[in-house]
């Protein structure tokens, strides 16, 4: 059985990245497009930080880094878990746990369309 979080950016030029260290296959078949959202977490929601001391190839073992999201979602702990991004480890996302009473209590402030900027599809 599949675990359900979403993942959310601290900054909107590392939710590109991530986008992009994901998409695989042709260049020419990549969107046009992206929607940002922009989300507001209130005062008193902290997120849980994933512990520092992972292993030292915890950019390729999915399996413990799924572990962990795995077992801070069973927890139940807290709505939001900051986590260090694989292709940026000095870049932060952030879980969220949809099914936690907090995560309601988040905003969505505004979404909107972007196009990509063709140069990051050069390969």
């Amino acid at each position: 059985m599949g675990h359900f979080a979403i993942g959310v950016c601290e900054h909107p030029a590392l939710a590109v990245v991530e986008v992009l260290v994901n998409l695989k296959g042709d260049p020419k078949l990549f969107p046009e497009s992206y929607q940002l959202l922009k989300v507001s977490v209130p005062d008193g929601i902290t997120p849980s930080t994933l512990a520092p001391d992972m292993a030292s190839d915890w950019r390729e073992d999915l399996r413990s880094t799924r572990a962990a999201g795995d077992s801070w979602l069973a927890s139940g702990s807290s709505a939001l878990l900051s986590v260090s991004s694989a292709p940026s480890p000095e870049s932060w996302n952030v879980l969220l746990n949809p099914l936690h009473p907090d995560a309601r209590k988040l905003t969505l402030d505004w979404s909107r369309w972007i196009a990509y900027d063709k140069r990051l599809f050069r390969i």
